[in-house]
């Protein structure tokens, strides 16, 4: 999708950027949006860790976004995101589109110190100071079977590109001969069974190094990184005191499509991951990117439970 310089590209006029701000409640940022008198979903508090996290979702074109601006600046070292509210027609032009939640249901399991982490992923190659380098050894253990009966496609609470397909979903891409994924049904932790109701959507294939990081903020996992000095006003540490692997992942936070070398694409599945790292703190995950293929049958079958960006190819 090429940007064309001329002003009068309905791409380029009137686009609405969205804010996702997702925050503990106890966080005092929600003191100062309760007196903004502003909307936000409340969350649930969880069993095991006591806590819940609320969400807002802001436009910059509302009369109160430079105020809630000064408070991302102060208190979210972590927990935003930024999204763009595209046409229709930048959607279904797109040869490639990123696919993201618009909600997040339960934990990985379990909980406790992350365990997931060691129980589902080899941790061989993981860092985690900055959560780069995990690879999927074993499936997700979740509580209890997803109760979003709405969203035909969910996902998990601090694990951002792992997808979980109900049957109807899996069934329905599976007749549409969408490529590049395979299914493996997560276990129900205590119960020690395989879930049937739903099927993780496993992304087979990883893209060449192709992301164009220009407007990105870059993260480098080293001592008094681009990002040490917010993390400090949020909670203090001595950064000597981690151990660092240099390796580099860059926040979600964009204005604009995500960029990459169209050569990448060549000959690619209709679902791959970017080589490239994402997220804040000592969180990383990589982008799932699907085809205009997968998006109309996603449309078509009218399932629930995720958002498209258009993904700009360049050369």
């Amino acid at each position: 999708m090429n940007r064309s310089s001329d002003p009068e590209e309905p791409d380029q006029i009137n686009v609405k950027i969205k804010h996702r701000i997702a925050l503990r409640d106890d966080d005092r940022f929600w003191l100062e949006i309760d007196r903004l008198g502003l909307h936000y979903d409340r969350g649930d508090s969880n069993n095991v860790l006591r806590l819940a996290i609320n969400v807002l979702n802001v436009t910059e074109d509302q009369p109160e976004w430079p105020e809630v601006e000064r408070l991302v600046a102060i208190f979210c070292s972590g927990g935003h995101s930024v999204s763009n509210l595209f046409t229709k027609a930048e959607l279904d032009t797109a040869k490639w589109l990123h696919l993201s939640a618009l909600g997040h249901h339960g934990y990985p399991q379990p909980e406790e110190n992350f365990g997931y982490q060691e129980a589902t992923y080899d941790v061989r190659e993981f860092c985690p100071t900055c959560g780069i380098g995990g690879t999927q050894k074993a499936p997700f253990r979740i509580r209890t079977e997803f109760k979003a009966s709405r969203s035909q496609i969910v996902q998990l609470n601090w694990v951002f590109d792992e997808f979980f397909l109900r049957n109807q979903a899996r069934e329905g891409l599976r007749s549409a001969g969408i490529t590049g994924i395979r299914y493996l049904a997560p276990m129900l932790h205590k119960a020690n069974r395989q879930c049937e109701r739903v099927a993780q959507m496993v992304v087979k294939v990883e893209l060449p190094p192709a992301l164009d990081p220009v407007g990105l903020q870059p993260v480098t996992c080293k001592a008094e990184n681009e990002e040490w000095q917010a993390m400090q006003r949020r909670r203090p540490f001595e950064s000597e005191k981690l151990s660092h692997c240099g390796r580099l992942k860059y926040h979600y936070t964009h204005k604009g499509p995500y960029r990459f070398d169209g050569d990448a694409f060549a000959g690619a599945p209709d679902v791959v991951k970017s080589h490239e790292w994402f997220g804040s703190g000592a969180s990383a995950h990589r982008l799932v990117i699907v085809s205009q293929r997968f998006r109309q049958t996603v449309i078509a079958s009218n399932w629930r439970g995720v958002l498209f960006e258009p993904i700009e190819l360049v050369k």
